[in-house]
């Protein structure tokens, strides 16, 4: 994952970190580990030089830091898992982006003055962009930016290539924020030379199959590739923020930059901002952009495509619209600025996202480092981080062979290894599936203790041992390695699916069975057969048990020739004796999916009637004995 300079974190005022997923309020007095851990919370956030999972690419620009095919974006606690209520109303901005500067054919600028006559159609990252008389550095390097006093941010820009600066800019540096939201509908826009030719759109297939649209919104070196646009949204994504800084309210220097990639439709067109706390509670007001008012500062030619993927235009001019917005701009009490935790940006249909940036001096643009399980070992290095026995490259739902809990294989030097990503697309920080929330609850399957919320905990349904039943692997206390993987209980076999139906069943919602009809006490004929059935819902597996101590013992009962059908519904017993007057038998009832209940049912009494027959002539008398 990529880190956070230690620059920004010396201006950022301190905040509560409090945990958003349910799973994660664990005892940790529980949990031991054996080995510390390769790179704890404080190493892993300053030190470039790890490489944890040994693949090549250091921990602070690896994006998969254990190799198990999650991307650190979802292990580090970003994911949103709130309820909304309506947004406050919104107040217009009037920061309008009137120049930018981009590497485009190594360096390229546009300006609403000036209309820049070549419209970009390739990599172009973002170097630098005016607000007022102000021009902002985003952190992006080269020869164009040039950093005169040596401390890591580049103070002056050459615009003309003489090796000479030329513009003053900004000490700043900028990230592009990756929603926390499932981007799934729209059409994607691509740069048309991003597929190596001008006549056709061969675009990288990432949508289709319903893998979100997220990573075309932090393309590139920090996310500020302006190659691409999600078009026709008419939504709301959401945002994970670190925490935010006091001192960049009302200092006059903008802090959040907002984009708009395509041509503006009839009517309103507009992205309304908002900041939330961490339990979804909106603070202070709105901001809203008005893109019919905001200037055009160049143009971009793009392939256009369906969400399938399917070309709908190709090699199509589309306007470049940009705005800021400074802090101060939400009204925020000085209460409220340490709580704003969540962005919320409000679409219209032809309000067209290229990325969403925030200034890396005004917000922690990562989120809290995640412990779920308690083990010591954050998530984004843990292999099996809710201690349930079941690899977290398992639960995630990619598909791949791992080797003790990770994969192998060539990486990109985003980290992440190859075959997850689409073909030409190894160095984006992107996968090509989508990771697994069984229940849709928000709460990713590697992180939940339920992943199919019917009440059974994954370790029991994954077929492994939790003798103390709290949903973790084995018999506290627990010890775990240095990749959070639990040691001496067992467990990290493939999970369960009892049912062969290819779906494990930690993932398939089960329920424990109801028993509409209990056994009824019944009569039989001395050495007649006879049975006792019960009528369930549920139920796929039976076990018939008796007592002939009057219900004080039970016991199994063996398939035998006095017995048949002891597994099934309906228990026969064959040609009984007096000796089987009195005896109770009751039922044990389980589900194969659903492994945490077995319902037992109640008794049911067995009467033995001897049966005589006396013939006296043409008259047959039936004498019952009793």
């Amino acid at each position: 994952m990529r880190s956070i300079f230690s620059f920004k974190l010396l201006i950022i005022t301190p905040i509560l970190f409090l945990v958003l997923l349910s799973e994660a309020t664990i005892n940790k007095k529980r949990i031991s580990y054996t080995e510390k851990p390769k790179s704890n919370i404080s190493n892993h956030f300053y030190q470039s030089n790890l490489d944890t999972d040994g693949d090549g690419i250091s921990d602070d620009i690896d994006e998969d830091d254990d190799n198990d095919g999650i991307p650190d974006l979802y292990e580090d606690g970003c994911e949103i898992n709130t309820a909304f209520g309506s947004p406050t109303s919104s107040l217009a901005t009037t920061n309008y982006v009137t120049s930018i500067y981009t590497n485009y054919g190594g360096f390229w600028n546009s300006s609403s003055s000036s209309i820049n006559s070549t419209p970009f159609d390739n990599v172009s990252e973002l170097l630098a962009f005016s607000v007022g008389s102000r021009t902002y550095a985003t952190g992006i390097g080269g020869s164009y930016m040039i950093d005169t006093n040596g401390n890591g941010l580049y103070d002056v820009m050459d615009t003309d290539g003489n090796g000479v600066g030329d513009v003053l800019v900004e000490e700043t540096s900028w990230t592009a924020l990756r929603p926390v939201t499932k981007i799934k509908s729209g059409i994607r826009l691509e740069g048309r030379a991003l597929d190596g030719s001008t006549a056709n759109a061969l675009g990288p297939q990432l949508t289709t199959g319903g893998i979100p649209f997220n990573p075309y919104l932090y393309e590139g070196e920090r996310g500020l590739d302006m190659g691409y646009a999600i078009a026709n949204i008419d939504n709301a994504w959401y945002f994970r923020l670190g925490g935010a800084s006091s001192a960049a309210f009302g200092d006059g220097e903008m802090d959040i930059l907002l984009t708009q990639g395509a041509q503006l439709g009839n009517g309103s067109n507009y992205n309304r901002l908002h900041l939330l706390d961490e339990d979804g509670n909106y603070l202070g007001n709105g901001v809203e952009i008005n893109w019919n008012n905001t200037p055009i500062v160049g143009n971009s030619l793009v392939d256009q495509y369906n969400a399938d993927d399917t070309v709908s235009a190709k090699n199509v001019k589309k306007n470049i619209r940009l705005a800021a917005v400074e802090l101060a701009e939400f009204g925020l009490t000085m209460a409220e600025r340490s709580k704003a935790v969540i962005f919320r940006l409000e679409i219209s249909a032809n309000a067209d996202p290229i990325f969403f940036v925030v200034n890396d001096k005004s917000f922690i643009t990562s989120c809290a480092k995640m412990d779920t399980d308690g083990d010591g070992v954050i998530n984004s290095l843990d292999l099996d981080s809710d201690n349930d026995g079941i690899y977290d490259g398992i639960e995630a739902g990619h598909g791949l062979t791992l080797s003790a809990g990770k994969l192998t294989g060539a990486v990109g030097a985003d980290g992440i290894v190859n075959a997850l990503q689409a073909v030409g697309q190894y160095d984006n920080g992107t996968v090509n599936y989508e990771i697994a929330d069984s229940d849709n609850d928000n709460i990713l399957d590697f992180l939940s203790s339920d992943s199919d919320a019917d009440g059974c905990n994954d370790v029991k349904e994954a077929g492994f041992l939790d003798g103390d039943l709290d949903g973790y692997l084995g018999v506290s206390p627990l010890t775990t390695d240095s990749w959070g993987v639990v040691t001496d209980q067992s467990g990290y076999a493939t999970p369960r699916d009892a049912d062969n139906n290819n779906v494990a069943d930690y993932k398939e919602s089960g329920s424990a069975p109801q028993i509409m009809l209990g056994p009824q006490n019944t009569i039989i004929f001395d050495g007649n057969v006879g049975e006792i059935s019960i009528s369930a819902l549920d139920a796929t597996e039976y076990q018939w048990q008796v007592s002939t101590d009057d219900g004080m013992n039970f016991s199994n009962i063996i398939a035998s020739e006095n017995y048949s059908g002891v597994q099934t519904n309906t228990l026969i017993i064959n040609k009984p004796n007096l000796e089987y007057d009195g005896f109770l038998y009751r039922v044990e009832l389980s589900n194969e999916t659903y492994t945490c209940t077995t319902v037992t049912s109640e008794s049911a009494l067995l009467n033995i009637r001897v049966k005589t027959v006396i013939t006296n002539k043409r008259i047959t008398y039936r004498v019952i004995k009793e």
